[in-house]
C-alpha cells in the first residue's frame, strides 16, 4: 500500500511538471515574433525571387505577340513568318525562369 501512495505522489509531480514545462514553452514562443507566410493560392513565387538573364533561342524574326502572367506562369505569346512555326505560346516558370513547355500551332 505505502509504495501505491508513492507511485501516485510521483506520477502527481511528474504531472504537475509536464503542464508548468508546456506553460512556459507557451509563452516564451509566444514573446518571439515569427516569420509571417503570406497564405494564398501557393501559385506565386516569393517576391525576393531572382532568376537573373534567361536567354531563350527562337528563329530569327520571332516578334512577341503578348504575355500573361498567370498564378506561377508566364505565357509569351510568339510569332514568326517562318512556315511551319508561325505561332507558339512559350510558358515560363515565373521563380525559376525555366521553360515549361511549348505549344506550337501548326497550319493545316
Amino acid at each position: 500500500m505505502r509504495g501505491l501512495k508513492v507511485l501516485v505522489a510521483v506520477l502527481g509531480i511528474a504531472v504537475i511538471a509536464a503542464f508548468l514545462t508546456l506553460v512556459i514553452l507557451i509563452a516564451t514562443r509566444g514573446e518571439r515574433p515569427t516569420a509571417v507566410t503570406p497564405v494564398g493560392d501557393g501559385l506565386r513565387p516569393p517576391l525576393h525571387a531572382s532568376w537573373g538573364q534567361v536567354l531563350i533561342d527562337q528563329p530569327t524574326g520571332t516578334r512577341i505577340e503578348s504575355i500573361v502572367v498567370s498564378g506561377a506562369r508566364i505565357v509569351v505569346h510568339l510569332y514568326t513568318e517562318n512556315p511551319g512555326r508561325d505561332e507558339r505560346l512559350l510558358v515560363l516558370d515565373s521563380a525559376t525562369g525555366a521553360i515549361g513547355g511549348e505549344f506550337r500551332f501548326l497550319p493545316r
